[in-house]
């Protein structure tokens, strides 16, 4: 081997031990072991976050996922966009405010094993970057730290970064007072989106609503064409004679319809009970995709006596439910029964009698709409 190809050969292992150097270091397994960098526990891009799964000590995990839909829970469950942007901005904006004393640390520890939620944030992340280019990108996990309890002073917490198991640190958002483990909730219920319905006017392409109690109050709105829409009563027929801008603002509120709470506490053959007996109405909502939603209601009894103006008791079957409230189930799934509120749902409960009026039916353009 002449001289040449000799140099060319430490060239490239010089070359080959430095860029391995370089990974290492980029990939804190070398090097600042001991450093605490303030944004060491924060997310640079939040826009390359592609998972976060959280867990406490209690096996309550939850696994956020970013879809094309938006972010999900478990892959399928819509998750409250307000909550994931407030957790978002949290990973990003986390910083270390002082690492924790060594008279504290075994202190910390023991509440850190009894509440601390495990955090694991996985990014569409190259393995290393050189001259300002990524190399062998894909989903990675970037980041995994343990988030404890708030300090005594309520403004920020207690937390260990995974690999740095002896060195606590305390951490805290610049600006915001108070202490972040809510936005760290690793229990489902607390991301699940309470939307039932969340359909705009023009995405509208069918709404039928079957009311059990009283037949002839049921009706169907069709979308007839780009311009207008049609109503027919219980029996299919199309209606001539109707108030169309109660159809248009009817309609329009379909958006934001959301449910109180989920009915956890009620025992299954209870659940069973209410579905079989207590059915009073369904309102199925067909967008232009042609993917549909249906809601069925179900009376809830009342927890009140009622009693007229001379004390007798009122045994009308109207003052056996509850006035406020009632249950509900979607697209037919009955292991959940949903709680709604009358105060949000009365527009879209509307009988078919409330559309009909004198006034002559009139096509609305979509301008008029908007």
């Amino acid at each position: 081997m002449n001289k040449r190809n000799i140099i060319l050969l430490i060239c490239a292992a010089v070359l080959a031990i430095g860029c391995v150097l370089l990974v290492l270091w980029k990939t804190k397994v070398i090097f600042n072991k001991s450093d605490i960098q303030v944004d060491m526990f924060a997310v640079k891009d939040t826009a390359t976050v592609t998972r976060v799964f959280m867990a406490d000590m209690h096996e309550n995990t939850v696994l956020l996922t970013k879809t094309a839909e938006g972010w999900m829970l478990w892959d399928t469950i819509p998750v409250i966009a307000g909550k994931m942007e407030s957790l978002l901005s949290t990973m990003q904006n986390l910083r270390v405010q002082q690492p924790a004393s060594k008279n504290s640390i075994d202190n910390i520890n023991r509440m850190m094993a009894a509440g601390a939620i495990k955090v694991e944030i996985y990014e569409n992340a190259p393995l290393f970057t050189l001259f300002k280019k990524g190399f062998f990108v894909k989903e990675r996990c970037t980041l995994t730290y343990y988030m404890g309890p708030a300090t005594q002073s309520n403004t920020s917490n207690y937390a260990i970064l995974e690999g740095r198991e002896e060195m606590p640190c305390i951490v805290y958002i610049p600006g915001f007072r108070g202490f972040v483990t809510p936005r760290y909730s690793p229990f489902a219920e607390d991301w699940i989106s309470h939307k039932l319905f969340d359909t705009k006017l023009t995405r509208i392409q069918e709404v039928a609503v079957t009311d059990y109690e009283h037949p002839e109050q049921s009706f169907r709105i069709e979308k007839a064409g780009a311009r207008f829409f049609h109503l027919y009563n219980g029996q299919n027929q199309q209606v001539m004679q109707y108030d169309t801008s109660k159809v248009i603002n009817y309609l329009s509120d379909f958006r934001n319809r959301n449910y109180e709470s989920l009915a956890t506490e009620i025992e299954p053959d209870k659940r069973d009970s209410i579905i079989r007996s207590s059915l009073f109405k369904t309102i199925k909502l067909t967008d232009v995709n042609g993917k549909t939603n249906m809601l069925a209601l179900y009376h809830m009894d009342s927890e009140l006596d009622y009693y007229d103006e001379n004390g007798n008791h009122i045994d009308d079957v109207e003052f056996l439910y509850n006035r406020d409230r009632c249950y509900a189930t979607l697209n037919g799934d009955k292991r959940k029964l949903y709680i709604v509120q009358y105060y949000h749902f009365d527009r879209i409960l509307q009988p078919f009698s409330y559309f009909v009026g004198a006034a002559p039916a009139h096509s609305y353009t979509l301008e008029e709409i908007k």
